[in-house]
């Protein structure tokens, strides 16, 4: 009986302190929640009472599959629309990048021919370099040409007419990158424009000091973002080309096939020898030292028995 009481007692212990720790863990499980949510810090418009809204740009959009002739193309996709507005065409960009070697005996011929079809087809260049040596002759050409099917087909048949030994072509869909560039700068020139109506309603000069270092900001992101905007239009309307064009005479520092094969049979004959000639040492080697061996006890013992044997 007494140890049945005590039974219940400790039972009765144990829910208490279990009880307890729980409730422990919910309570510390809720401050540390409470604690780690960010604190509310309002616009100025917002702290200084003003009737504005705040407004955030949001942009969803779909992708779809263009092939490798074409331009940036259109689909549609819901980019900040209500119900009541239509959803707007979201282009798809690809960054094409074509990379070409060409050998030809006559590299700067080569080169203005491909010049002089870039400018008929509305290009231009963008760097070109001639790098001249003992052995060879290299140009560097690097242009672009409007993105279309027809002005990629005119520069592929070009580019058969000569020897081309290598070419490449890298795809990039920069239509992500595009689109959130543009909903930043939506963004930026929305609350440009509210700061600077603000700035010609606000009479304190610590208010116009704030909207003025906020305004200066703004200018210098809108800067970078306008330069990438307008790098991503580039890259995207044009196809850019890389080409190396060189002369077929061989670098100093290129070995012939044949001529490296040869001096490889001819060192491996020169081992084969080597190995041939220690081999035989190995095998004479006892043979000479018995000789060596007998030639000195003959000297030292026959000598003096042939001398006995003469005076006998």
């Amino acid at each position: 009986m007494h140890k049945r009481n005590i039974g219940i007692v400790l039972l009765v212990v144990v829910i208490i302190v279990a009880g307890f720790v729980v409730s422990k863990v919910f309570q510390s499980g809720a401050s540390l929640k409470v604690g780690n949510e960010p604190e509310y810090q309002p616009p100025l418009y917002e702290e200084k009472g003003w009737d504005i809204e705040a407004k955030r740009v949001t942009s969803t959009q779909t992708m779809a599959y263009a092939p490798t002739y074409t331009k940036p193309t259109a689909t549609q996709a819901s980019v900040g629309v209500t119900n009541n507005e239509k959803p707007k065409e979201v282009i798809q960009r690809l960054k094409k990048d074509y990379y070409v070697i060409i050998q030809d005996e006559n590299p700067e011929k080569v080169t203005e021919e491909i010049k002089a079809e870039v400018y008929s087809l509305g290009g231009y260049i963008i760097s070109e370099r001639l790098t001249r040596g003992q052995d060879r002759t290299v140009y560097y050409l690097e242009f672009r040409v409007p993105n279309t099917a027809k002005n990629e087909n005119k520069v592929g048949t070009l580019l058969q007419r000569y020897n081309v030994k290598s070419l490449r072509l890298d795809t990039q869909d920069v239509t992500s990158k595009y689109n959130q560039i543009l909903a930043e700068i939506e963004s930026l020139e929305a609350e440009k424009k509210k700061l600077l109506e603000f700035y010609n309603l606000s009479k304190d000069v610590d208010d116009l000091l704030r909207i003025e270092y906020r305004i200066s900001e703004i200018n210098s992101r809108l800067n970078y973002l306008y330069l990438q905007k307008d790098y991503y239009e580039k890259v995207t309307d044009y196809i850019t080309y890389h080409i190396t064009i060189e002369s077929k005479e061989k670098p100093v520092f290129e070995i012939d096939l044949d001529f490296r094969k040869t001096i490889y049979q001819a060192v491996a004959i020169l081992i084969m020898i080597i190995r041939g000639i220690l081999a035989l040492l190995i095998i004479i080697s006892p043979f000479a030292v018995l000789y060596l061996v007998g030639r000195r006890l003959y000297k030292k013992y026959g000598i003096r028995a042939s001398e006995g044997v003469g005076k006998d």
